[in-house]
């Protein structure tokens, strides 16, 4: 009786484990999906504020 009391212990144990380790795994890649978003987002802003300059230029000075 303890014994199997022990193994179903045992076994949620390992279950939780790996569920842990799946989430750290899930948590990293979440991490490093937002930080390459961030990223994307970042040189999307700064085309943008080049264009948006340009366009300035073209409307201050149509010679340009």
């Amino acid at each position: 009786m303890l014994e199997s009391e022990v193994a179903q212990l045992d076994e949620r144990v390992q279950r939780l484990i790996a569920a842990f380790r799946h989430e750290r795994l899930e948590k990293k890649r979440a991490i490093q999906e937002r930080d390459r978003l961030l990223a994307l987002n970042a040189e999307l802003k700064r085309r943008i504020e080049a264009v948006v300059e340009r366009i300035r230029l073209l409307e201050t000075d149509p010679n340009v």
